[in-house]
């Protein structure tokens, strides 16, 4: 434990030094990245956020009486997608009525009043439980979870979009059927799934819903990424533009009009900032699934503002996943031929390799066995073989 905070408080040491040396060349610097924490501290509204009981919040349908066309493409990505009830799962709902098998233990799924339930078929007294809520689109993964009281349970079966089936859950244990003794009740209660606590399940919900609560059961959230979960509680904004007032501009928040570094972190509330990973220690592979964190530690970054997150990614439509799509993002950038020479425009060198596909080597994919998918590293770089992968 000393060893790692001794490797923190160095690294952040060289982080402060390296900033130093920016200061001069632009505003925006390593001294400006936050915590996630910080900036909810620091601002009225914020990712992530929990709601309070003084908080209106009026749902995707009144920003679409402006925002019709950017609410209607937004509902379509992934983002929007995140979370639903467990009851409009495509994946699970389709397995009504079926036994799905994970690490040798036998789920069948069925369908309720309350919502889908599976029944655990192990021994003489199986255990049933019904699935509330679905984490995901399904296009990676999704995973299901359900309110036991104080608590809630994570299911021990996960979707995977790769495999186009079911396996164990990430970050839970994989089972082993044993006889039947001690150690096989210990596997059956892990099989049930994993036991959450309410400070964990809220910042998973704040995450993929808006109007979480800070206090008290989970309920009346709006599920998914949608308008408010990212611009936070428009009831004021949206009484103003109603009535025609200017100033309800300024009631709602546009991360459009924040600065690179703010811009960063603000998708990083949810996908990680550098500050964060620098403070969980997350160095190496593990950080490769967190794209601003990483998106912050690449070269491009540090030499050209206009390299945030949404200089490639619109977040009102579906995420582009062909790496060819993202060629012109890179060309906006890097001037594209031999014998051009950077500019104020283009500050970015000609690659010598390829004009295309710019990504597929400069943004190398990782594997990640528990989520059966390759993450894209967005720490953009040449890549040398064989070199280990940056922290």
């Amino acid at each position: 434990m000393r060893m790692q905070l001794h490797h923190r408080i160095i690294r952040f040491l060289v982080l402060l030094v390296a900033a130093a040396v920016l200061l001069g060349s632009s505003s925006d610097t390593l001294v400006d990245e936050m915590t996630t924490q910080e900036r909810i501290d620091k601002n009225p509204w914020w990712p992530t956020k929990l709601s309070s009981s003084a908080d209106k919040y009026v749902g995707s349908a009144a920003c679409a009486e402006c925002h019709s066309d950017i609410a209607k493409s937004q509902a379509q990505s992934e983002m929007a997608q995140s979370l639903m009830p467990a009851s409009q799962s495509e994946y699970l709902t389709a397995e009504y009525g079926k036994t799905l098998t994970v690490d040798g233990f036998n789920y069948h799924i069925e369908k309720t009043v309350q919502g889908p339930k599976f029944t655990l078929e192990a021994g003489s007294s199986p255990v049933s439980k019904t699935l509330a809520w679905a984490f995901g689109s399904g296009k990676i993964s999704q995973v299901y979870m359900t309110p036991e009281n104080d608590i809630y349970n994570e299911s021990h079966f996960s979707y995977f979009d790769s495999i186009h089936g079911f396996d164990g859950t990430p970050a839970q244990p994989v089972l082993r059927v044993a006889g039947q003794d001690e150690s096989h009740e210990s596997e059956l209660r892990k099989a049930i799934g994993r036991r959450v606590e309410m400070h964990e399940v809220r910042r998973c919900f704040a995450c993929h819903a808006a109007n979480v609560p800070a206090q008290g059961p989970i309920n009346n959230i709006i599920a998914g990424v949608t308008c408010e979960t990212c611009h936070g509680p428009g009831a004021n904004h949206t009484a103003a533009m109603r009535a025609n007032l200017p100033q309800g501009i300024a009631l709602i928040m546009n991360p459009a009009n924040l600065r690179p570094v703010d811009q960063v972190d603000f998708c990083g509330s949810c996908h990680a900032t550098s500050m964060d990973v620098q403070m969980a220690g997350s160095f190496g592979l593990p950080s490769i699934r967190f794209p601003a964190y990483r998106l912050q530690n690449s070269a491009c970054w540090r030499n050209d503002a206009r390299i945030q997150c949404t200089a490639c990614h619109d977040p009102h439509k579906p995420l582009v996943r062909g790496t060819a799509a993202y060629d012109e993002k890179c060309l906006a950038c890097h001037v594209s031929g031999p014998g051009v020479k950077p500019d104020a425009v283009h500050p970015g060198r000609a690659c010598s390799v390829a004009t295309k596909d710019c990504a597929s080597c400069h943004m190398p994919k990782y594997e990640f066995p528990d989520v059966h998918h390759k993450f894209t590293d967005h720490d953009i770089r040449i890549v040398r073989q064989g070199a280990p992968i940056p922290e």
